[in-house]
């Protein structure tokens, strides 16, 4: 399922989060927010790297996935399916 727009507004508003970035993070499964709540950053940027089949999130990128989960837990859980 893509994330929604409303989805992408909220992680954009991340420092150094942008539209590329969410559109990697839909292309390994990220749906939501939620979904990177307890998230491990370097772990995300394997798993986009593989995806790309290139070493492509350098340390700038696993900084800013550092911070994009930072905010995914500090806001409350929203319910599945809104």
């Amino acid at each position: 399922m893509p994330i929604s727009a409303e989805e992408r507004e909220k992680m954009q508003r991340v420092y150094s989060i942008g539209p590329k970035m969410v559109d990697y993070l839909e292309r390994i499964g990220i749906e939501r927010l939620d979904d990177l709540r307890g998230g491990d950053a370097r772990e995300l940027a394997l798993r986009i790297n593989a995806m790309l089949q290139r070493n492509h999130i350098n340390t700038m990128g696993v900084r800013a996935l550092e911070g994009l989960i930072e905010y995914a837990n500090s806001t409350p859980m929203q319910p599945e399916g809104l």
